[in-house]
């Protein structure tokens, strides 16, 4: 009689024949001349082809791709320009807190601060239960420019110091909340701008038209 022995087929994620145990002879060993056991015992081993599955196939966790950062949109201010006491200014109307403004032209920074005490606007003074506003300027040899935000502190971060040289594009003040620009406090109960800027002409103080440097902002 001739041993026969079934091999499973291969399936994907099943187990191979070798998973299970059992020795299968070579090729060269099976063949039609074989001799035959004179008085064989034991049952022909059958190979299911019924692989037993895993109970807990384990996934290998994928590492989820990271998104891609993507820069949140600025919203253009507002700008509109008037004249006050014969001199020509602009507000700005910003959309959102946390917007930062830079220095349009390389110069000096001139930080001073006000106080609006009994109906006066007053540089240098010191009452504490009183809001401080900041004027912030940058002086170059032929302009300066000068802007006019909110209250200091609580509406305004300054970020150049007094006296120091800056470039192009170096940060000068931040809109750290809501809040109106001095001007409103001082002149204009009803003006809606969050910063009021003015460009003058050095030495000349001749008027100049600062739009060409907030159209960017």
């Amino acid at each position: 009689m001739t041993r026969r022995i079934y091999a499973a087929p291969t399936r994907c994620g099943a187990a191979k024949i070798g998973d299970l145990g059992i020795t299968l002879p070579s090729l060269s060993q099976v063949g039609a001349s074989a001799t035959p056991s004179p008085s064989p015992t034991v049952s022909p081993a059958v190979l299911s082809d019924i692989a037993t599955p895993n109970p807990h196939p384990t996934a290998t966790p994928t590492a989820a791709p990271s998104p891609t950062e993507t820069a949140t949109p600025t919203a253009p201010v507002v700008v509109t320009s008037f004249r006050f006491g014969g001199r020509t200014y602009v507000g700005i109307v910003v959309p959102e807190v946390g917007r930062t403004f830079v220095a349009p032209f390389a110069g000096t920074v001139e930080v001073r601060t006000y106080q609006f005490i009994d109906g006066d606007v007053r540089q240098g003074s010191n009452v504490p239960s009183l809001p401080f506003f900041p004027y912030i300027s940058v002086v170059s040899a032929d302009q300066k420019i000068t802007y006019r935000p909110g209250t200091l502190g609580s509406v305004t971060e300054v970020l150049a110091r007094d006296g120091a040289q800056v470039g192009a594009g170096d940060p000068l003040f931040r809109l750290v909340a809501s809040g109106r620009s001095s001007w409103t406090t001082f002149y204009n109960a009803s003006a809606p701008y969050q910063v009021v800027v003015s460009l003058q002409g050095m030495p000349s103080g001749r008027d100049l038209d600062p739009t060409i440097y907030i159209s960017g902002i």
